[in-house]
């Protein structure tokens, strides 16, 4: 027991306790004004939690089974919501922060370990990410990735661990790890082909030996998984929701996550060929990378299972792009890379370093204390712009000043719940926000795709439509088509919004 409390908490990780706690304050500084960020994701994890809670159904708040997400997450915040007997939004503040000041104290404890070792390197790396406004955007939100990229640092320790002893009970953990990962976000999947991956080319491992671990592997990551696709599959008909066609080719995709490494960089974030470039290198040199690992023993190390990973979730994210449609590629997608593409794009500079400082120490130590200062000071530059927005306005979501003080919509729905006669069905472009700052359940006015439901719609003899003028989502019905097509008249008009009722014959 107490090697295993050293091992968690050893001596010479004290300098991670400090940039966990200043990590921790900043998630605090940011949510101080309004609270956690809620998008209408966050709506749906929110409403899902208080569902398992009060009822033990994973529904959403239309009473339906959620399957477009997995069901871990929602919970997870269930579980805090039976202790501490408040929303999600109450107390989530406090649990993103304790969750940040958890990655970065992981983070550091895995560089403990690295092959090549430097106490500066820790230093630095251990800055970028508490100043990372990737991930400061993530742990200010009500959002899954916030356990999922915890749960990933956890299987980067749970196999390496594995790769010490190859015992049975080491795999398991590695295992449970990832089937979690899985019903936290779809992408979860990509642990269990890293773990795949890793295992097949494992050179220690014997074939039939390697084909038993692979079995166990695979059987344990995938069972939640697969559960959780067969409920979804008895109870809406379907495994993830329903999901269109993408309207992204492949190539377009690779520039958008090359934009979003430009954007971590201090590099041109609207150049389409620079874009592209930096998208192509990462994809190309991390391969390079994973197949010089192939031929010694830096394939067993914690660089070489995050360069893997990488790799991974890297074409898993524009392949799933290129196939089904979601939102575009942006750095909240790709926020699971960060921190795995900081180790991999720097730890090699240590060994480097290292041979050069022989010769020219002094020119390698300006060198790389300028390129970190350069990339730091991109980071706090987007941090301090974004801050002084949240620091007056709130995090960018239904909590900020805009929607819960100056929105008139809202304002006016929050007191006129009982506006909407029973037997009215109400119809919105924002189905989430009504519910937010209202309770009331709505259905979302029509996808465009979908002319069976616009037919339907179109054919509903009494409802109402709450149109938002904030939220623009063009693959919705809009409001001049409803009115072209349907007899409706004008409740209420608001300088954000307005609320229709239709005529009753």
């Amino acid at each position: 027991m107490k090697s295993i409390i050293l091992k968690l908490f050893p001596k010479n990780n004290l300098d991670a306790c400090i940039a966990s706690a200043a990590g921790f304050f900043i998630i605090y500084m940011y949510t101080r004004h309004s609270g956690i960020g809620v998008s209408p994701d966050s709506v749906v994890y929110s409403s899902v939690a208080k569902n398992i809670h009060d009822h033990g159904l994973i529904n959403d708040f239309y009473g339906r089974p959620m399957v477009v997400f997995p069901a871990f997450y929602p919970l997870f915040l269930s579980g805090f919501i039976a202790i501490t007997g408040l929303d999600p939004a109450a107390f989530a503040p406090l649990l993103n922060a304790f969750l940040f000041a958890l990655i970065i104290y992981t983070c550091g404890l895995i560089m403990e370990y690295f092959q090549y070792k430097s106490k500066w390197y820790k230093y630095i790396i251990l800055s970028c990410i508490v100043l990372s406004p990737c991930l400061l955007e993530v742990y200010s939100m009500l959002w899954s990735e916030t356990l999922f990229i915890l749960l990933l640092l956890l299987f980067i320790i749970a196999l390496r661990n594995y790769f010490t002893s190859y015992s049975l009970k080491s795999l398991m953990l590695v295992s449970c790890i990832a089937a979690l990962a899985c019903v936290t976000r779809y992408a979860g999947v990509t642990l269990i082909c890293t773990g795949s991956l890793l295992l097949l080319f494992d050179k220690k491992l014997l074939l039939q030996n390697k084909i038993y671990q692979l079995f166990i592997f695979t059987s344990i990551s995938c069972s939640l998984f697969v559960i959780n696709l067969m409920r979804n599959s008895l109870a809406e008909g379907t495994f993830t929701g329903m999901r269109e066609k993408s309207l992204s080719s492949l190539s377009t995709n690779i520039l958008y996550c090359g934009t979003v490494f430009c954007d971590w960089l201090p590099l041109p974030k609207n150049h389409a060929v620079i874009s592209v470039c930096m998208a192509l290198i990462f994809i190309i040199g991390a391969i390079v990378l994973f197949w010089r690992s192939l031929k010694n023993i830096y394939y067993y190390t914690h660089e070489n299972i995050a360069v893997t990973f990488f790799i991974v979730y890297l074409l898993f994210i524009i392949l799933s792009a290129t196939f089904s449609r979601y939102e575009l590629i942006n750095s909240r997608l790709l926020s699971p890379l960060f921190i795995p593409m900081l180790w991999a794009s720097t730890s090699w500079l240590i060994p480097f370093a290292k041979k050069f400082w022989l010769k020219k120490r002094a020119w390698s130590t300006v060198i790389i204390a300028l390129l970190f200062l350069f990339f730091q000071r991109n980071q706090y530059k987007a941090d301090y712009e974004n801050y002084d927005g949240i620091k007056y306005a709130g995090i960018p979501g239904y909590t900020e000043d805009s929607w819960q003080k100056d929105s008139e919509i809202v304002n006016f729905l929050k007191q006129n719940k009982t506006l909407f006669k029973k037997g009215y069905a109400i119809y919105s472009n924002s189905d989430d926000a009504l519910y937010f700052f209202t309770g009331l359940r709505c259905d979302m006015l029509p996808h465009l795709v979908f002319h069976d439901e616009i037919s339907n719609f179109y054919a509903e003899s009494n409802c109402y439509v709450v149109w938002f003028e904030d939220i623009d989502n063009p693959e919705l019905l809009d409001m001049n088509d409803v009115l072209t097509h349907k007899t409706m008249v004008l409740l209420h008009k608001f300088s954000n919004g307005s609320i229709y009722v239709t005529i009753t014959r």
